[in-house]
């Protein structure tokens, strides 16, 4: 006789010429009982809880050895690890079941955890002068694992070699993209604080005599610290690249204003593109009177460049006196 069940189906109904898909409950005939599934569960469940009466067992077992030396709570603690770390290696094999170099190293491991969980076994029964039955609690353990072993077999599904291979590059590629966002994030908040210790430590502004170094007012000064923490990093990078760059930090400033950071109207926000080859051969005062050439009107940025070439030692009324004397 074949057996009915209520299910539900989402059909179209049109009211007022306005059609919405329904649900709609209906008699079906039942699916036929899985009962390869049923079985796999049942054993599965019943894996589990053999596991768990190997871990008490051994946890009593060596637990009465391992009080002999140490106060009962931290012996038993202690006699808890045996039977856990090889069960633990089991799940470890079970989640690399599609990657068999790692699965192979989990279950090596899984193994000399158990070696070393029945060799405890056997070493309380020699001692507590009941052999018999640390041989059987031995066989207790051993038995779980070859139980477990048994059924990640029948879970896991066996592949080809070249199914094999492209799984392996998938979980690759995937895994490179996971440690790069890693690799993202940390560099996002490094460069918010390079940019949150040049806000901090940015100049509160030009001396009002001077006839240089004149910065626009309305900039923000923690953005204002970032674009120079980005000019300094960032050699040779345009506007645009500063821009995408302080996204990462979640820094928000357009072309524009990197353009006012930085005291130049061209292109290259930083002018870096020639300041490397100046390291080894300019003197403080060419650097200087180069970047004044250059353009660099901001007190702020032209210090940031003047340090990029000659060291965060350079101090910044050294570099105004300077740009003045040059300028």
């Amino acid at each position: 006789m074949t057996r009915l069940a209520q299910a539900t189906r989402y059909v179209e109904h049109t009211v007022n010429g306005r059609t919405r898909l329904v649900p709609q409950d209906y008699t079906a005939p039942a699916a036929p009982r899985d009962w390869d599934q049923i079985i796999l569960g049942s054993i599965t469940t019943a894996a589990i809880g053999v596991g768990a009466g190997c871990i008490a067992w051994s946890t009593s077992s060596i637990g009465t050895l391992l009080s002999q030396a140490a106060p009962a709570p931290v012996a038993y603690g202690g006699a808890a690890v045996f039977d856990t770390l090889w069960i633990a290696c089991l799940g470890l094999e079970w989640l690399a079941r599609y990657e068999p170099a790692k699965a192979a190293a989990a279950r090596s491991a899984g193994l000399l955890c158990l070696t070393i969980a029945v060799a405890a076994l056997l070493v309380e029964g020699y001692t507590g002068m009941h052999m018999a039955a640390g041989i059987v609690g031995a066989f207790i353990s051993i038995g779980v694992k070859r139980l477990w072993t048994l059924v990640l077999a029948r879970h896991a599904r066996r592949l080809d070699p070249l199914t094999q291979a492209w799984v392996e590059q998938e979980m690759d590629e995937v895994g490179g993209q996971l440690a790069l966002a890693g690799i993202n994030r940390r560099l996002a908040r490094d460069r918010a604080q390079i940019a949150a210790h040049y806000a901090t430590v940015a100049d509160d502004g030009p001396d009002p005599d001077k006839p240089r170094g004149q910065r626009p007012d309305n900039i923000d000064p923690v953005v204002r610290g970032a674009i120079l923490a980005a000019i300094a990093t960032m050699p040779g990078a345009t506007p645009s690249e500063i821009v995408d760059q302080l996204v990462h930090a979640r820094i928000t400033t357009d072309e524009d204003t990197v353009r006012a950071v930085s005291g130049q109207a061209d292109s290259r926000s930083a002018t870096l593109h020639d300041l490397d080859a100046r390291r080894e051969s300019d003197s403080l005062t060419d650097t200087v009177r180069h970047l004044v050439r250059k353009g660099v009107t901001d007190d702020d940025a032209l210090v940031t460049l003047v340090r990029y070439v000659h060291g965060d030692d350079v101090k910044p009324d050294t570099v105004r006196r300077l740009a003045q004397r040059v300028g």
